[in-house]
């Protein structure tokens, strides 16, 4: 049978405003947040290797779109189904088994480098396997977020967390191009295996909170799944904050599916200079997290995400317009400050929305929500960048997000009264 749930505005409670590193004097949020913070930068090593690899091994836009895809496509098919495990089965052994097949397919890739046995479809096919483990992954670690830090420290862990991401995303890149210039993409795939070590061992070091344990519901498989959805349609503030996220994700994924191609065959950078051109989005994003809490105090985080889209549309159009490094360089700081802005926010407001024993598949959802509307956006403009050009693509996903905004700040928030843009 159905369950009925009530679900709280996010928006509710008392204004406080912490410290954006507040969080940080929790041990156990610092010591798993370093382990993640290393984990990323293997990851985006790796992330920049492939995606280097890929544009060595065919020049058309198409595959590097399909790489993208293959990365992401997992969290919108099995995500869902993550999250379920994730809220039945004790969620820090869940996690560490995750870094365990992560591992695996790190491992493989250093393995057929090694040999030259790479080429586009097995680094697709790759790509994807990580992307299940991540997919896997994902639900389980957001919902554990809110074990450790809670109240008002929330949104600024969140906000840590997506910094730390960020931060890796800037420092990785160029360490890895530095060491494809050097020795070759294998060892940046041999270094990403062993990246996966320091979570496992900070997830085997915290001691879950007992009433965190006690909250998780035995559910049946099928019965979990029924629950799972039935408060995700049930929640008018969930369905808002997903409805938005569609609007901006969709379009707003051009300029970072597109960005191996532009630096590759647009601007002709070399290895290194590729490398900064990825880990800039971090500086921006970093930045970004950095600014939140200041700004969502200023104008509300509703407020800052509209501000982000439309930001983002006009950032996208000035790229295609004046295609230089320079100026590409300098747009992609702006959708990282923009796209932290609006990831982090949606993510904070979706986990203050869920109660711990539905929290797992209520971020499922949301993952999938992100990630699919990343899949279609990442296909849909590696399709018109194969057929007319990368800044025909770039110029229709800054028109089509100005609309999309507009609708976006007409989406009414329960509880407010008024749309929150």
């Amino acid at each position: 049978m159905g369950r009925k749930f009530e679900v709280t505005s996010p928006s509710a409670g008392p204004a406080r405003h912490p410290s954006a590193f507040a969080p940080l004097a929790n041990r156990a949020f610092l010591g798993l947040w370093i382990a993640n913070l290393m984990s990323n930068v293997g990851g985006w090593m790796q992330t920049t290797g492939a995606a280097w690899e890929m544009t060595s091994l065919t020049s058309a836009p198409i595959f590097v779109a399909l790489l993208s895809a293959a990365g992401t496509l997992p969290m919108f098919l099995f995500c869902f189904l993550a999250g379920i495990l994730a809220d039945r089965f004790e969620r820090r052994r869940y996690i560490i088994l995750c870094q365990f097949w992560m591992m695996g397919v790190a491992a493989t890739l250093a393995i057929l480098a090694f040999f030259g046995l790479l080429n586009a479809w097995n680094l697709v096919a790759l790509s994807f396997l990580m992307g299940l483990g991540n997919a896997m992954n994902a639900p389980a670690w957001h919902a554990v977020v809110p074990e450790i830090v809670s109240g008002p420290q929330l949104r600024p862990a969140i906000a840590l967390n997506s910094a730390g991401f960020n931060l890796a995303r800037t420092v990785g890149p160029v360490i890895g191009q530095i060491l494809l210039g050097l020795v070759g993409v294998f060892l940046l795939f041999a270094i990403n295996t062993f990246t996966y070590v320091g979570v496992i061992l900070a997830m085997r070091a915290w001691k879950r909170p007992a009433e965190a344990r006690a909250a998780q519901r035995r559910e049946g498989f099928i019965e979990a799944a029924r629950n799972g959805i039935a408060f995700v349609r049930g929640s008018a503030m969930l369905k808002a904050i997903f409805a938005r996220g569609v609007c901006f994700f969709v379009p707003g994924i051009s300029m970072g599916t597109l960005l191996p191609v532009i630096g590759r065959f647009e601007l002709g950078l070399d290895e290194f200079s590729f490398g900064i051109l990825y880990a800039v989005f971090g500086v921006g994003a970093v930045a970004g997290a950095m600014m939140m809490p200041t700004v969502n105090r200023l104008v509300g985080a509703d407020r800052a995400n509209i501000w982000a889209m439309g930001t983002t549309a006009a950032a996208i159009l000035i790229a295609a317009l004046a295609m230089t490094p320079l100026v590409v360089g300098i747009v992609v700081v702006v959708n990282g400050f923009c796209w932290m802005t609006v990831i982090a926010n949606n993510g904070a407001s979706v986990q203050m929305a869920l109660p711990n024993f539905m929290r797992a598949r209520g971020m499922a959802v949301h993952q999938m929500v992100f990630f699919g509307s990343m899949v279609v956006g990442s296909l849909m403009w590696g399709k018109v960048a194969n057929l007319w050009s990368v800044q025909a693509a770039l110029i229709a996903s800054a028109v089509m997000l100005v609309p999309l905004t507009v609708l976006a700040a007409s989406i009414r928030l329960p509880g407010t009264g008024v749309p929150r843009g």
